[in-house]
């Protein structure tokens, strides 16, 4: 009996100091213990191009090949509405996958799909700056759909407003390379005539997005 109540204290006692050695583990290092590792939110910004490019080769209605080249400058605005969900990795570095809706330029709408890495400057739990570059494709709205690739990089200012709730104030440089329906005159020339219709699209961006 009395081997048994030994074996008790010993196993209790135990179990008390692996807790307070867990316990000081923990406070030593919070920022990596207490930060969401999966995030998820939304995002909108105000798009503004000032330039495209377009290359165009292709048949018209009577047969003839025809080539063109144009540098187009102008301003055009747009919106983009996205949906992301993602991974800390780090209390400084977040990885995420970008979806929703964009409009281009004059051109057309796209459904865009792009990866996200973010780096964060400061605390987990205090305002701070940031910087992010962008890489993806995409699907374009039209008649006839085709791949686009969009990428931007930029940074920004991220307001703690809880725990697990953040607000980002965002700007960004960006180029997006599409695919214009071609027009002749006043006949649309499908993609069977086509043999290249690319655009290079220059812009920037300013907007905010929530994130949990």
């Amino acid at each position: 009996m009395k081997k048994c109540l030994y074996i008790l204290l010993i196993i209790c006692t135990f179990n008390t100091n692996v807790y307070s050695a867990n316990k000081n583990v923990k406070h030593t290092n919070p920022a990596e213990s207490d930060i969401p590792r999966l995030t998820y939110g939304a995002e909108w910004c105000y798009i503004g191009t000032v330039h495209y490019n377009t290359r165009y080769n292709f048949f018209n209605t009577e047969g003839y090949r025809q080539n063109r080249s144009e540098s187009i400058s102008g301003y055009w605005s747009n919106a983009e509405a996205l949906l992301h969900i993602g991974y800390n990795l780090t209390p400084h570095l977040n990885l995420s996958v970008y979806t929703g809706i964009i409009g281009i330029a004059d051109i057309h709408h796209a459904v865009p799909l792009s990866f996200r890495g973010t780096y964060y400057f400061g605390e987990p739990d205090s305002d701070r700056w940031l910087a992010f570059a962008d890489l993806g494709t995409g699907i374009s709205i039209k008649e006839e759909p085709q791949e686009i690739w969009t990428g931007k990089v930029g940074g920004g200012y991220r307001i703690t407003l809880s725990r697990d709730t953040k607000l980002d104030f965002i700007t960004a440089f960006r180029l997006c390379c599409t695919h214009p329906q071609i027009k002749d005159g006043e006949d649309i020339i499908s993609l069977q005539w086509t043999n290249r219709n690319t655009a290079l699209v220059k812009s920037f961006s300013i907007g905010m997005a929530i994130t949990f």
